[in-house]
């Protein structure tokens, strides 16, 4: 790499220095770094050290329609939620309208049984939105707001979207959009009269190798090292964290189960990120020769994701986490266990 001449070099500092400088932030009370950010799925917090922290980058894996975008927008959620947080989830794959649209449904669901009246669907709001155009032609048109205080579970919906919607921005990637992008984003947020107030900031990314680069490359490897390398770079020099989802390669896409090395299309991948989390369907994943495998459960098995932490440097990996789907409230249940079924 070529390092243009006359760049201002590294400030070296001593250790007496560095604590001081430390002991001044934890004293004024913005020592982010010891801050736990929780992801409001307590398991997974338990699992990576009590919770995420800011300079950290986070890497979030999976098959095509495990629910990554899902898992990612319900931890954007949660941390949003308690307040103390600033959330910047940036979707290369869907407009702002129709993840806003899931995030009705996950806050529409009221017991979490999975029963079909305990939540709104992506399709439930359509059908809703419609009706009201068919019943209204004559009298005047209804916004979403309204037709969605009509149901009782729009109404939930809207009561709790209410209580953290300011503080959760949504933007949509493109394929010019690049990290400076990002990075200018966010600090619109942190600046005075932003939405973040002083909070700390969590950005989305959705998905790594969607990222617009600076340099045009000719490999997909040297593509990634500056995507992932630019992300962690606005972890650590910008102190936020940083959640990515990233697809797998090639041939992560056939296994069954998805690994550590099946995202190692560049080795910066796995290496420049602090936490690696993958999803899997636990019903491809399970061992047929367990003792909990039979076919009667089998379709039962189709409703849980096992989510594995390859990677953690801020505590145990090569957990496995289970948690059960409903998809069709774009969401996963907040409760998990850790699985003791054997795994493929």
């Amino acid at each position: 790499m070529e390092v243009e001449r006359g760049t201002k070099s590294p400030t070296a500092n001593s250790v007496t220095e560095v604590m001081q400088s430390i002991d001044e932030q934890v004293r004024s009370g913005v020592a982010q770094e010891f801050r736990n950010i929780a992801t409001g799925f307590r398991e997974l917090d338990v699992a990576v050290g009590g919770g995420l922290k800011v300079g950290q980058l986070v890497l979030l894996g999976g098959h095509p329609g495990v629910g990554k975008t899902t898992f990612a927008l319900q931890m954007a959620r949660n941390m949003a939620a308690t307040g103390q947080f600033a959330c910047l989830y940036v979707c290369f794959e869907h407009e702002p309208d129709y993840m806003v649209q899931r995030l009705i449904c996950m806050e529409s669901v009221g017991k979490g049984d999975g029963m079909p009246g305990d939540g709104l669907r992506i399709r439930d709001i359509a059908e809703m939105v419609n009706e009201n155009a068919l019943a209204g032609a004559n009298s005047r048109p209804l916004g979403l707001r309204e037709v969605l205080l009509k149901d009782a579970r729009g109404a939930r919906a809207l009561e709790r979207l209410s209580r953290y919607g300011q503080r959760l921005l949504i933007a949509k990637g493109s394929s010019t959009t690049t990290v400076e992008d990002m990075r200018d984003m966010v600090r619109k947020m942190r600046a005075t009269g932003g939405v973040a107030g002083g909070r700390p900031v969590v950005l989305f990314v959705d998905y790594l190798q969607k990222v617009a680069t600076d340099i045009s490359h000719n490999n997909e490897a040297a593509r990634n090292t500056e995507q992932v390398e630019g992300l962690k770079e606005m972890a650590l020099s910008d102190q936020i964290l940083v959640v990515s989802v990233v697809a797998a390669d090639t041939e992560g896409v056939k296994a069954r189960r998805l690994r550590l090395g099946h995202f190692l299309t560049s080795t910066s991948v796995v290496y420049e990120a602090d936490i690696m989390m993958i999803m899997n369907e636990e019903y491809n994943i399970l061992d047929q020769r367990h003792a909990a495998y039979n076919p009667h459960n089998a379709e039962q098995l189709r409703q849980y994701v096992v989510l594995s932490l390859e990677k953690n440097r801020a505590g145990s990996d090569l957990i496995d986490l289970e948690f059960r789907k409903q998809l069709q409230f774009c969401c996963f249940r907040p409760d998990a266990r850790r699985v003791k079924e054997n795994l493929i």
